[in-house]
This record gives structure tokens, sequence and C-alpha cells, in this order.
């Protein structure tokens, strides 16, 4: 029972540990899903909340912006005593748009100081009682707007939130109010400006009023059937009192109390808790492969634990074998185990086990060697010692084979067959002595190894082939100028027929030479064969075969013996060829050849000297090759041959030829001497036939000639430029352009001709029109005091193979006139006609310029916004042409207010703009706005007329960050405003 215990315990105690790690694992997996559950839904309250403050700034900036609207046009209402009308204030690019989006379309009207509507805009509809609102404004004195939220829109019963401000007349009493209706419907239609998939649900909830309006994918939603409630005390999550659908959300809240509004947004619990539930799957997925893994290593592990069991059955059974065949073997066997030292390293070896062979080699019993140490046994002088070949094969793990000689003094040579087996610990050792078998190895062994170093080192191809019947053809001598010579390795060849060995066409493989050895066994001389090699390489050889006869005097081997006679082969056939191949060169030449003697007289000349001269070969021999020469033309020839007698330089001349077919032939004529040492031996000429050069020579010349007269005659600068930017060409007005003789400038580089500083200029656009570039550029020159402009053109030229770039044309032409009446164009059309000041196309090219360069310099600037107070008052009392002539007035004495350096612009009307640039502190603006609003009060004298008029003006500011001037110019307006408000004829600067 307590074995069965034991074995129930070991088989157990594996499942068991791996059921518990399992177990931890998965409740560790659990724990840590819930609190990363916990977080997500954590994230996305705080991203909903973060999309729900998007929400609240967009509803905000539209109706701060719908704020602006009512507050100018309450300015531009007072400013026009009542007159402004609404169509004028909304038409398109007007005062409206500047604040507020058109595409808007908001309804809007203006009531008058009984409650009436006075005029109405967009579908504006009037209430059906007067509201608590307008008793509000009409009360109070303030100029703060009433937003009052919700409002029913009578007509179509939705619900508006609505911004409305007071209106006064000249003299300060209520007037009526300017009333602007928004739809919250465009908060939260459109879904660009909250980053929220198609499912996110966005609602505008005004919690006092108990309405609300959203909108949940493509649906909206307006009444009072949907509210909300915090999740819990303290948090940032909303509940919706009715779900919209069946779709979970995780909402949250942005509060806008000044207008008693709550931005709500509510992103899909789906889409905010997707990275978790793949975080989930994931983990659960690796959890389930480690359960798996784990299983899979529990069985097997168990599996390895039960063959590790039935090995230790068979490790015992197989000892029993062992000693079996260890006592039955004809080698000695002993099994040894190691004795170590304190440190471990191996001192001796225990003879555990020894077969009675083995102690018999040892001259003792085996029951007194086993159990004693192995070192007092084993033979010295052997290197290394056999405990050190223990040790080693014990340390290496690797079984070690060896024949090895004992050598004793005196006594004969003992050789023994030693193998070495490695062991746990230990090692097995058998042996056996093979002294007989060895020492007549060695005797054969030296025999042989003299005959094949004497026939390895001949020069000569020795090479011996079996002509037995068991073993016909079959190689048994190779040596290595056979190996060499026809590129067969001997280990490729002895022991294999030469059939096999070798290509079916090898030179040295003949079935029908071996019979005919056979037949007539006699040494045979055979003749010069061609052999190729395995690596193409042809070679000649010349072959003796001798018969081998056994003891019986029948032929057992072929001897052969051959010569390689490849290079005596080839100088034989290269003869041949050189005089084939110069034979074929000269009548391939294309110059005609003539070889004459010591005298002159011609000994050979090739087929182009008959063509060139329409004389035969025949007819040339001799002196006869002369007649070919017009007769004033021989006359030279004897100096030719006296020439060369005392130099060693060609003689070269240009002479005429009379063809028989009564043309006349054009040829460049060149003789050398023939020299061995110092001695002539004859003479070489050769003779070109040039006709067609010369007469292209002609055609070419004629070509330039005209070339030059069409370029000399182009108003246009025309040259050619090669690819070392060197002139090679140039026209006669290039010629004027550089003042000099036009045989100067060809030849010189660009370098040379335009001086270093223009050439820094032009260099890069060189390099491009090299780099096979055309371009068309602008060059400014200063020559002779006057700027002027030329268009430069760059025209790349290919080379023959067309990828080439050789060089590049150039054209310059002057369009300094061109460029000129486009600058007085371009100044015509950024000036006031009537005050000659910049108009506003002037005005915003120059704030754009002035504010990058403020940024890039970090310097201060400001910009005026100014308008003529009481200006519409002139013009209907005198007249346009007063006003015209007060407007000209104006602007001469705020031109001499300002600083030189300060811009002047007039938008048009009665407005200006001053750009006051590089301003050491901002009191220095406000100074000049001061010196400006004191200099306009003094009376205008307009002919006949004098007029009394001031100025207000608005102030802002610009030193850095990203240049925005409608931004900057906004800000100077609402000044402007402040100014206005303030009474006029005064400035107001921001902050």
């Amino acid at each position: 029972m307590r074995r069965s215990a034991r074995r129930l315990f070991r088989v157990l105690l594996l499942p068991c540990f791996a059921l518990a790690l399992v177990a931890s694992m998965w409740i560790t997996l659990f724990h840590h899903l819930r609190a990363e559950r916990e977080a997500a839904h954590h994230d996305a309250v705080l991203g909903s909340q973060a999309l729900a403050r998007v929400l609240s700034e967009h509803v905000s900036h539209i109706l701060r912006q719908s704020d602006h609207a009512t507050q100018l046009f309450k300015l531009k209402f007072e400013e026009t005593d009542g007159a402004l009308r609404l169509a004028e204030f909304s038409q398109r690019n007007g005062l409206l748009d500047s604040v507020l989006p058109a595409k808007l379309n908001l309804p809007m009207a203006v009531v008058g100081r009984d409650g009436a509507i006075l005029d109405s805009a967009n579908g504006f509809h009037a209430p059906a009682a007067s509201p608590a609102w307008f008793e509000a404004l009409a009360s109070g004195a303030g100029d703060a707007p009433r937003f009052s939220t919700p409002v029913v829109e009578p007509r179509s019963g939705k619900w508006m939130i609505q911004v409305a401000r007071r209106l006064n007349d000249g003299a300060g009493r209520f007037a009526g109010a300017i009333v602007i209706m928004i739809d919250p419907l465009y908060f939260v239609d459109d879904y660009d400006r909250v980053n929220v998939d198609d499912e996110a649900a966005l609602f505008l909830w005004a919690h006092e009023a108990r309405l609300s309006i959203g909108r949940v994918g493509e649906r909206l939603f307006t009444g009072e059937r949907l509210g909300f409630r915090a999740r819990s005390k303290g948090s940032d999550e909303l509940v919706p009192s009715a779900p919209p659908d069946r779709i979970a959300r995780i909402y949250s809240y942005s509060d806008m109390d000044r207008y008693a509004l709550v931005a709500v947004v509510g992103v899909t619990e789906r889409a905010a808790m997707e990275k978790f539930e793949r975080h989930r799957l994931r983990y659960l997925s690796m959890a389930l492969g480690a359960t798996l893994a784990i299983a899979l290593v529990t069985a097997l592990l168990m599996h390895q634990a039960a063959r590790l069991r039935a090995s230790m059955r068979a490790a015992r059974d197989a000892q029993a074998t062992s000693r079996a065949a260890a006592e039955g073997s004809l080698d000695g066997v002993m099994f040894l185990k190691a004795r170590r030292d304190a440190h471990g390293a191996v001192i001796d070896f225990t003879v555990t086990d020894i077969n009675d062979k083995g102690a018999a080699l040892f001259g003792h019993t085996r029951a007194a060697i086993t159990g004693q140490g192995i070192a007092p046994l084993l033979p010295g002088g052997v290197e290394p010692p056999f405990l050190a070949r223990y040790a080693q094969v014990l340390r290496e793990s690797r079984p070690l084979e060896e024949e090895v000689e004992l050598r004793a003094p005196g006594e004969r040579a003992l050789w023994i067959r030693h193998q070495i087996v490695p062991l746990p610990d230990g090692v097995a050792v058998s042996w056996r002595d093979i002294s007989a078998r060895k020492l007549a190895e060695l005797e054969i062994s030296g025999n042989r190894g003299f005959l094949q170093s004497l026939i390895e080192h001949l020069p000569l191809l020795i090479y011996v082939k079996s002509v037995r019947a068991a073993s016909f053809g079959t190689m048994v001598v190779w040596n290595k100028a056979a190996e060499a010579a026809t590129g067969y390795a001997a280990d490729d060849v002895i022991g294999k027929t030469d059939c096999t060995a070798f290509a079916p066409d090898f030179a040295l493989c003949s079935l029908d030479e071996d019979r005919a050895m056979l037949a007539n066994p006699a040494a045979v001389d055979l003749p010069e064969k061609p052999l190729r090699r395995p690596d193409g390489e042809l070679r000649y050889l010349h072959t003796v075969s001798v018969p081998l006869f056994d003891n019986g005097g029948a032929i057992e081997y072929i001897l052969c013996i051959a010569e390689d006679v490849t290079r005596r082969h080839e100088q034989d056939q290269n003869l041949r060829n050189s005089e084939a191949q110069l034979t074929a060169i000269t009548n391939a030449s294309p110059l005609g050849l003539i070889r004459a003697d010591l005298r002159g007289h011609c000994t050979y000349v090739n087929r182009m000297f008959e063509t060139i001269t329409g004389l035969t070969r025949e007819q040339a021999l001799g002196s006869g090759w002369k007649e070919a020469l017009l007769p004033e033309e021989r006359d030279s020839l004897d100096t030719i041959f006296q020439h060369q007698r005392r130099t060693t330089e060609p003689f070269k001349k240009v002479v005429r030829c009379l063809h028989p077919d009564g043309s006349l032939v054009w040829g460049s004529l060149k003789v050398a001497a023939v020299r061995i040492g110092d001695r002539i031996e004859g003479f070489v000429g050769t003779i070109d036939d040039i006709t067609t050069l010369r007469e292209a020579e002609m055609a070419l010349r004629e070509s330039e000639a005209r070339l030059r007269t069409i370029a000399d005659t182009l108003p246009a600068m025309v040259a050619y430029i090669d690819a070392a930017q060197v002139y090679r060409f140039h026209n006669l007005a290039y010629d004027r352009e550089f003042s000099r003789g036009g045989a100067q400038v060809p030849g010189m580089t660009v370098r040379q001709t335009v001086g270093e500083q223009r050439y820094a200029t032009l260099e890069p656009y060189i390099l491009r029109a090299l780099g096979g570039e055309t371009l068309v550029f602008e060059e400014h020159d200063g020559v002779e005091g006057s700027e002027r402009a030329l268009e430069v053109t760059y025209i790349p030229q290919l080379g023959e193979d067309g990828a080439t770039v050789v060089g590049f044309h150039v054209m310059r032409q002057d369009i300094t006139s061109q460029k000129r009446e486009k600058k007085r164009l371009l100044k015509l059309a950024q000036v006031d006609a009537l005050t000659g000041l910049a108009n506003r196309a002037g005005f915003l090219l120059k704030l754009s310029v002035a504010m990058r360069e403020s940024a890039d310099e970090d310097q201060l600037m400001a910009l005026m916004y100014m308008d003529i107070d009481h200006f519409k008052p002139v013009n209907d009392t005198h007249g346009h042409h007063v006003g015209d002539a007060l407007l000209k007035a104006f602007s001469a004495r705020l031109t001499q207010t300002l600083r030189a350096s300060d811009t002047v612009a007039r938008l048009g009307g009665d407005e200006f703009t001053i750009i006051m640039e590089k301003l050491a502190r901002p009191e220095d603006a406000q100074a000049i706005a001061a010196k400006i609003v004191s200099a306009m009060q003094a009376p205008f004298e307009l002919g006949m007329v004098t007029v009394s008029v001031s100025a207000s003006i608005g102030l802002a500011y610009f030193s850095g960050g990203t240049p925005d001037p409608d931004a900057l110019l906004q800000q100077a307006d609402m000044q402007l405003y402040q100014a206005k408000q303030a009474g006029r004829n005064t400035w107001r600067a921001a902050a």
C-alpha cells in the first residue's frame, strides 16, 4: 500500500501544481480586466466632456458674434439717425458678413419704441404679445444685450435663441431694439465641428426651461421629453431620463452659464470601449494560450517521466547484456570510472569491470584488476599518454578510435587497435593486437609510394587502364600531369571505367584502340588527337600505348604515355592565321595600301588602292602605280623617298589622281620607311580618298556663312556655349554687347567675359541648362548707369547619343520698356484717383508686407483706422464737389501731420488708414493719434466754403506671432467704434 501511495503521489504532483498555476493566472486576469474597464470608462467620460466643451465653445462663439452683430447695427443705426435698414446691413459682403457667417441667414428685425416691427429680414415673425425682454430694454439705459432662451417662434413653433439690444435716438432716448433669432439646430446639425462618429449624440439642454434639442445620427430631437441627471454625486457623467434610441452611450456636459444652456455630448459605449474590448480579447486569448501551453507542457513532462522510468529499466537490462557481450568478445574490454581531486580534475580511473581477455593482456586476473587504479597498469612511452586520452574523451564526450604503436627498448614493435567510448563519469575501452597486419601494410605502402612518386613527378601524362574481363576499361593510375592537361582530377577518374569517367567524345577514351591492342599486343605510336577539357579548353596530345602482361603472359593493363603538344600546334596555327589576317586586313582597310622597294617600285597594292586609283594590281606593280597621279604630282615622288632616307617621320601630302573614268580624285598620301635597325628595307604608303571630305568642307563653309548672316540680322543676342562654358559662337548683337571684336570672344569662358560678380548670379542657371533643363529667366544689368531688364533663354544641346548635354544655346532680349510699363500700370491700380493716396488694394498689400517684416524683425507696428466725423452733412449741405474738396484737403493735412515713413490709404468714402512701422513704444503711436485729432479740429477753407469737421481714430498694435491683416484691421475698427461711442473727435487704442 505504501508503494502504491508513493507511486500515486508521483503521478498526481505535477497535474495538481499545473492546476493551481492556471487558477491563479485566471483570477489575476479577471481582476486586471475589471480595473482596466473602469479606467476605460473614466477616460470615455473625460473624452465626451472635452467634446462637450468644444460644442459649448462653438455655441458661445456664435452667440458672441451675434452680440457683436447687434452692437455693430446699433452703432451704424445711431450714426445714420435711424436710416440704416436690415437689407443694407445684411447684404452680401456687407457689415453683417464681417462678424457672422453669411450662410446662417438668421431671422432679424428692428422693433420700434412702441413694440411694432419696423423692419425685418430672413422670415422674422413678431411675437404674439409684448415680451418681458422688450420691457426690460425700454426701461433700462444700459448697452448690455438680452439673451432669451428658450423662445418659441410663433409661425413654426420652433425653439429659438433670441439676442436683443437697445437702440437709442440722437438724444440718447429709447428708439427700439434690434432682435436676432438663432435656431439651435445650427449648433447640433453639423458633426464636422465636433470630432465624433456617426452614432454619437449632441444636445443643447436648457435645464431651467426643461427643453432640449439634439442630434443622434441622422435624427433630430426637440422638446421636453429628454432630460439628464448626474450618474452619481460629484460625477461628470450624465444619464438621460429617456434614452433617444437603443444604443448605449456615455454622456458628459459643459455649462454655458451666461446663456443658461448646457452642451451635452454622448459617445457610443461601443466606440469608447473598443480599445478595452481589444485588450480584453487579447488578454483572454493569451490566457487561453498559456492554459493550453501549461496543459501541453504538463502532458509532455508526464510522458517524459514515463519514458524516463522505462529508460531506467532498459538501462539495467542493457548493462546485463553488455557484460555478456564483453565476455564473449575477442577484444580486451574494460570499464573505467574517473577519480578526481578536490578541484574536480581527473587524476586516475578505477577499473569497475574488465573481461578475461583484457585482464590477460595486462598479465593479471580479472579479480586482481577490478577496483584498482588503471595508471600503474598502462604502458609508457606513448604521446599523449593513455590516461590523458581517457580524460580527453571524458571531457569532450566524443569517442576515439586509433591505431597505436607500442615500442619497448630491445623488443619488436607492437601495434594495437584502440577504442575509447565516453560513459557517465567514465569511459569504456577496448583493444586488439594488429601487429602482423600493420607490418605488412607498411611494407606494401613503402614500395607503392616510391612508384607513385616517380609517376607523379614525370612531366608526361601517364595513365593505366585495366583490360581484365571483370574490370575492362577501369582506370588504375592517373598522375598529376594528366590532371593538369585534361582537367579531370585523379579522385574522379581512378576506380571508374573510361566510359563513365570521361565525356563520350573524350580523345583518350577509344574502345577500338583497346581492342586493337588486345588483338595485337605491341607498343603503338598514336597520331596527335584534339582533347576537349571540361572547362571547354582544347588541348592536343601525342600518345604512345604499351601493353602490360600478367604472370601468364596475358595482357592485364594498358600503359599510356602522352605528351601535350598544344603549344606547338597553336604556334603553327597562329602563323597561318596571321598571314590570312594580314591579307584580310589590308583588303578590308578603308585606305589604299602600297609597298615599294628601295627604288620605289611597287611590290603590293590592296583592293582599296585599286578602287581609288582605278588601276588593277598588275597595272600598279613596278613603276605603273605612278600613272595614277597627275603629271605635276609625279615629279614630287623622288622628293618623298629622299625625305624618308633622312628622317623617321612619315611624309604627308595631298595629291590629285586622275581616275580612268575621267573624274578627279583628291587623296591624302602618307609614306613611311620600313626600318630594320638602322637599315631601310623598303617603303610603305597609304592613300585616303578625301574627295567627299573636301566637298563637305566647302559646303560647311557656305552653310556657316548663311547661318551667321541670319543670326547677325536678329534683334536678339544669340550665342552657343559648350559644356566647358566656353563661347563657340555669337552673333553681331552679342559682339556689340561685349564691345570687342568678334574674333576675341569665341574661345573665352563665361566667367572671363562677364566677370566674377555677374558669373556668380548666372552660374546656377548655367549648371541647370548643362543638366538638360530649358530655362527662361530675367537678368538685370546696370551698365551705363541705367537699369536694364533682359529675358534670357537657355536651350540645352544634346549630343549624338541623344542623352548627353554638349552645350546650350543662349537668347537674350531687352524687355526694359515692357517692365517699366507693367510697373506703371500696377502703381496706378493701387492709387486712389481723388486723393493720390494708396487705395484699398495698395493698403492691403502694404499691410501684409509690413506685418510680415514686423514678425521677422520682432519690431512693434501700429494700424490707425479713422473716418471724418459729420462728413455726410457736408455732402448733403454743400454737394459732392465740396465733399471731394474736403477729402483732398483732409488727406493733405493728414499727410503733413505724419512721419515720412508712415503709409496713408483711403479705403473709400471718408475712411482712412495709417500704417506706422518700427515704433519704439506704443506711446509714440498714441502721440501721433492725438496730434492728428488736434490738427483736424482747425476749419478747412474750401474755396467759398469753410467747413469744420473732426476725426475719430481706432488704434491697434502688432509685434509678433502669425500675421493676420483681417484680424488687425477688425481690431482697429472696434477701437474706432469705441472712439465714436465716446463722443467722436477722439481716439481709442487697443491694449
